[in-house]
């Protein structure tokens, strides 16, 4: 679940109750042995949020603080890490031009870009330039069926489903780049179709693992193939190619041995693939517990060259100080990733801005562009590239413009863009990766702002 706090503070008397309460909270964890299971730096955050409850009417300069939104940058790390890393995605794009090769960009995030939200145009933009039809890699089920418009997803409820919430139990059960792995049983099926208005598919791609076999059939508009799907490393692929386009495929489990799948690679021709692996309430944590195994099988099997983590939304809290933790942690998840996926860009897309509720009126809260100089922090120590999302959309009060303004871009929590507002940051990303390819790659000394082209 993602974090939505809303400050409105009308009886400062409530203050000291608080502070009492929360001395009385941390009392009673230490005494019953609670208090160290806590990670690192975030006990001192729920102090901080449960003891200071004022907010100012209107937004100002951020007061001096001593917390981690404040640390001084390491002696060497520039505030800025912009393209740092990209040459190598760059490279692979311009190559893919000549030689006609198969690229996808793996994207992680949260709700923000769940059910395919800004995933969608920004695949439709890339596309357009360097080719590619298809919608990419889509996980075996949805939490959310219906709600994704770029393909169409029913299954019945005999797979186990294992994630970063609830790990699997099966041998291989580990879960995948999209956070999920489906454990099959006999019976099991998945059927994915083409919407009308997108093109039918051409090829699929199985992608599974595990150590047991599993014995399914795949079934399309006219013909059905007994598959067997034998792991040969932490992820294996089978391919389906047809020659005459087919709107639907099907598979269904017919073995009675357990398997491990991870989902469908649907691809038509040489380009661009943006695979959409979005987690609902991720802080970005979690990718650490992908093994490099998987990681690697993962990248090698989808011809994966470069990674956005796109993060933020569900690690910010307003009035929290206190983020030492997740900086840590998320150089860790970079580092791991980075040793996991040689050669491989990684992109780091920061926070976008988001309004409080202060004093019966919606501001961006005090903190937040400090955390995105965290985001922008980690970033450049860990020498990847970063986009600074927040300054692209407007900056602090940009939020509450896309919430109140016409056209409306935002959803009433004034914190999710609505369809209209992803498209927007898809064509925001999308500038920021072609003015470097074209500064990379056509070596232009000074390069204007993008213009996106139309869909």
């Amino acid at each position: 679940m993602d974090f939505r706090i809303n400050s409105k503070v009308n009886n400062p008397n409530a203050e000291p109750l608080k502070i009492l309460a929360a001395t009385g909270i941390l009392l009673l964890l230490l005494l019953s042995g609670f208090l160290p299971f806590f990670p690192p730096g975030q006990m001192a955050a729920a102090t901080s949020t449960a003891a200071r409850v004022q907010e100012t009417d209107k937004p100002s300069a951020p007061t001096e603080k001593t917390d981690s939104l404040k640390t001084v940058p390491e002696e060497g790390v520039t505030a800025s890490s912009g393209y740092a890393g990209m040459d190598a995605f760059y490279r692979s794009v311009c190559q893919s031009e000549t030689d006609h090769a198969t690229i996808h960009i793996a994207y992680f995030g949260d709700s923000m870009i769940e059910g395919d939200l800004v995933t969608l145009t920004l695949r439709k933009l890339l596309q357009k330039r360097f080719g590619g039809n298809g919608v990419g890699f889509i996980p075996l089920t949805t939490p959310l069926p219906g709600f994704r418009t770029t393909i169409r997803q029913s299954f019945n409820d005999l797979w186990t489903v294992c994630s970063f919430v609830h790990p699997g139990n099966v041998e291989g059960a580990c879960p995948g780049l999209s956070g999920y792995a489906y454990i099959s049983q006999q019976g099991a099926s998945a059927k994915f179709e083409s919407p009308s208005g997108y093109s039918p598919f051409r090829r699929a791609e199985l992608l599974f693992g595990g150590a047991t076999p599993i014995i399914l059939e795949a079934r399309t508009d006219s013909v059905t193939i007994p598959v067997t799907l034998s792991p040969e490393g932490a992820v294996s692929s089978f391919t389906l190619d047809r020659d005459t386009a087919f709107s639907a495929l099907e598979i269904k489990v017919t073995g009675d041995e357990p398997g491990v799948l991870y989902g469908v690679n649907f691809e038509n021709g040489p380009g661009i693939y943006v695979d959409n692996y979005a987690f609902r309430g991720n802080s970005g944590l979690p990718l650490a517990a992908i093994s490099s195994g998987i990681l690697s099988g993962f990248n090698s099997a989808l011809g994966n060259r470069l990674l956005v983590l796109h993060y933020g939304l569900n690690v910010y809290t307003p009035g929290v100080e206190e983020y030492q933790w997740y900086e840590r942690a998320m150089s860790n998840v970079i580092r791991h990733l980075k040793e996991s996926s040689p050669g491989i860009s990684i992109l780091v897309v920061s926070m976008t801005d988001r309004a409080t509720l202060i004093s019966g009126e919606y501001w961006t809260p005090a903190g937040l562009p400090e955390f995105i100089g965290l985001q922008q922090r980690v970033a450049a120590k860990e020498h990847v590239a970063f986009f600074n999302l927040y300054e692209a959309m407007g900056g602090a009060g940009s939020m509450k413009q896309w919430v109140e303004g016409t056209p409306k871009l935002a959803a009433d929590d004034y914190t999710h863009p609505n369809g209209a507002g992803a498209a927007r940051i898809a064509t925001l990303v999308y500038g920021y990766l072609m003015k470097g390819y074209e500064q990379n790659i056509l070596n232009q000394d000074s390069v204007p702002s993008v213009q996106s082209p139309s869909l």
